[in-house]
């Protein structure tokens, strides 16, 4: 029961599953039953299957030998070139069939070894070449294909062409967004800094931004300044699609609760905990020779 256990699981699987058939043992032993095991009879099969399989990808390739009629490996050759292959047909007289990929060098192999088989192609090989001659096909002849008819996609393209899109205005600020959001809480953060008389340098330091964003965070008499203009046009295009009749429009717009946002000042704090973390220096140890003279120790 364990050698069957082993052959079918092999050693993690076998010993967790010997654990509730009351014959308990450890995966180094049902390794050592399959070991034990003798080789099995090799008798040569009467339909062969001969494909490659890699032991490296892109370097080093074998070949595998399998019986198509009971779908059992009988051997395993070191390379798939065509004398090797050729030197195990003809030692194993008696294949009839010899089922193979396109491969030049299986083919020559198949005529010297074994010059009475027939070769066919095997299944997977013959739907891998369809598939890639329909892909190849589809590809070059690509224009003269038409979009398949969908009556959702039309409704859709129907409504947006009536619809009254509204003249975005630049003059007006963005409310609502990501990017919004992150403009108010650094311009905020940079105010009050700056109403503490921190410098522009030290405050780049302090919340982690350049110098040059935080000049245009400093500048403005208000956060509304920052999102006029160009930012408009990217927080107001989706707006008028809100009003489409799609049903998975409206469930992407309106379907995802607002991000929760921690505040700025517990922001700010965690941000400056790492720095200093990053930034604590280690002590540093002088030796004699290294330390400058008023910290050498006396020799005289």
């Amino acid at each position: 029961m364990l050698e069957h256990l082993a052959t079918m699981l092999a050693g993690r699987v076998g010993a967790r599953l010997s654990q509730a058939l009351t014959a308990r043992v450890s995966r180094s032993t049902l390794l050592w039953l399959i070991r034990r095991l003798p080789e099995p009879e090799l008798t040569t099969p009467r339909v062969l299957g001969v494909d490659e399989f890699a032991l490296r990808k892109g370097h080093n390739y074998g070949t595998i030998l399998i019986d198509i009629e009971t779908r059992q490996p009988i051997d395993l050759l070191p390379d798939r070139t065509t004398s090797t292959v050729a030197r195990w047909l003809t030692d194993h007289p008696g294949v009839e069939v010899i089922c193979r990929d396109c491969s030049t060098a299986y083919a020559e192999a198949g005529r010297i070894g074994a010059p009475e088989a027939v070769h066919v192609a095997d299944r997977w090989h013959i739907w891998s070449n369809l598939a890639e001659a329909v892909e190849k096909t589809v590809v070059q002849h690509r224009a003269l294909l038409r979009e398949p008819h969908d009556p959702a996609a039309a409704q859709v393209t129907a409504a947006m062409e009536t619809l009254e899109l509204e003249p975005l205005s630049p003059a007006e600020p963005r409310t609502a967004g990501r990017l919004s959001d992150w403009i108010r809480e650094q311009y905020a953060a940079v105010r009050a800094l700056l109403d503490q008389r921190v410098g522009l340098r030290a405050i780049g330091r302090e919340l982690g931004l350049a110098r040059n964003t935080i000049r245009r965070l400093a500048h403005p008499a208000s956060a509304d300044e920052l999102l006029v203009g160009q930012w408009t046009g990217r927080a107001s295009i989706l707006d008028p699609y809100k009003a489409l009749p799609s049903p998975a429009v409206g469930r992407g717009l309106h379907s995802r609760p607002p991000p929760v946002r921690g505040s700025t000042p517990a922001r700010i704090l965690r941000r400056r905990e790492r720095r200093e973390e990053v930034r604590a220096p280690a002590p540093r140890i002088l030796s004699p020779r290294s330390a400058p003279a008023r910290h050498r120790p006396c020799t005289t």
